[in-house]
């Protein structure tokens, strides 16, 4: 039995109080088999969504459909508000390691244990929210390949304070998304990640979530990326920062998709005024308040400092263009798991836990 599967029997039996909880067997579609103090025997599919952030709830119901299976419980670390509310809306089953539970229907089944009527030790409230420099610290982490995590080079790249890049480091290793090696401090102190899915699950469900200041421009054309390549790139290219991500993004970075049906560019928030304008009339566009082909996010200059040139585009890191895709939702999803293989889980080899392997 692999751990992940241990982790889904000690949160069922956790909330069912009781029920003894084992793996389902080898020739059925159960993954595990419930039997109940009153020897009911029931049998459920499990839907594991990791560290519980609504974009990994979405992924791991993607399947479903609809209407919910009352045999499928949804299975997590610790599910977000958000996550929750998502989950209600559609009637699912679903329980978390912080003792949380809605399960009503398979068998009879019939357990309630939401947020309000834990028990104060039983709640885990997320006292981790993601600050500007969290967000922009761990966009660094994801793009590196796999090697010591120093505060230093961390604070440095990411144009943070070195005090700054500490904390937030810290908060990592408190989520159990990196680790703590070598000596306690001087030379030998260094940090590895040990949860790359659950960090890059965490931070992009963030950046997705995040409002972002959008303008949004049109012109008539069949071949967007041809608008992006002949009149864009140049009208953009004075700019302090830009960089393509979404669709075009993809086209770029690993081809997907069969088309690209809209353009989505990060532009330096020093230049989202009159620059951008400038750049918008030279490319021949005209501003509208919706439904334009071309959309630009205003962001801050740092994530720049990520982005690569593909054909002379400067594209997104691919963590940001991870996230970015996944919330666009319907095919974003299936673009955003080619550019996780393609991209970041290459970087990460060792960076993964077998449960995580298991999230979506």
């Amino acid at each position: 039995m692999s751990d992940v599967e241990k982790r889904w029997q000690k949160i069922l039996a956790f909330v069912l109080e009781g029920a003894t909880v084992k793996a389902g067997p080898g020739d059925s579609d159960a993954d595990l088999v419930i039997r109940t103090r009153d020897g009911r025997t029931i049998t459920i599919q499990v839907k594991w969504a990791g560290e519980g952030w609504p974009q990994n709830v979405r992924r791991a119901a993607a399947s479903l459909g609809g209407r919910w299976p009352e045999n499928v419980v949804l299975l997590a670390r610790s599910l977000s508000p958000g996550a929750i509310d998502w989950l209600r809306e559609r009637g699912a089953n679903w329980a978390d390691e912080a003792g949380q539970a809605r399960i009503v229907g398979p068998g009879g089944l019939v357990v309630i244990r939401e947020p309000a009527q834990l028990p104060d030790k039983q709640r885990a409230p997320r006292s981790f929210s993601w600050s500007r420099s969290a967000i922009a610290i761990a966009e660094g982490i994801l793009i590196r390949e796999d090697r010591p995590l120093r505060v230093a080079e961390l604070a440095e790249e990411s144009d943070w304070s070195t005090a700054q890049a500490a904390k937030v480091l810290k908060a990592f290793d408190g989520k159990g998304w990196t680790a703590k090696r070598g000596a306690s401090r001087g030379i030998g102190a260094h940090r590895v990640l040990v949860d790359a899915d659950g960090l890059l699950a965490a931070w992009s469900a963030a950046v997705a979530d995040a409002p972002h200041t959008t303008r949004i421009a049109h012109r008539a054309t069949k071949d967007v990326m041809a608008l992006l390549r002949s009149d864009l790139v140049p009208a953009l290219g004075q700019m302090a920062g830009w960089a393509v991500s979404g669709w075009a993004g993809l086209e770029l970075a690993a081809p997907f998709a069969t088309t690209t049906p809209s353009l989505h560019i990060y532009v330096a928030d020093t230049d989202f005024a009159a620059p951008l304008s400038d750049a918008i009339e030279k490319a021949s566009l005209r501003e509208v308040d919706e439904g334009g082909r071309v959309t630009f996010w205003a962001a801050d200059a740092r994530i720049f400092t990520h982005s690569r040139r593909v054909e002379d585009v400067p594209v997104v890191s691919a963590p940001r263009l991870f996230a970015d895709l996944s919330s666009f939702g319907g095919r974003g999803g299936d673009a955003a798991d080619h550019v996780k293989a393609e991209l970041i889980d290459p970087l990460h080899l060792g960076g993964s836990t077998e449960e995580d392997s298991a999230d979506g």
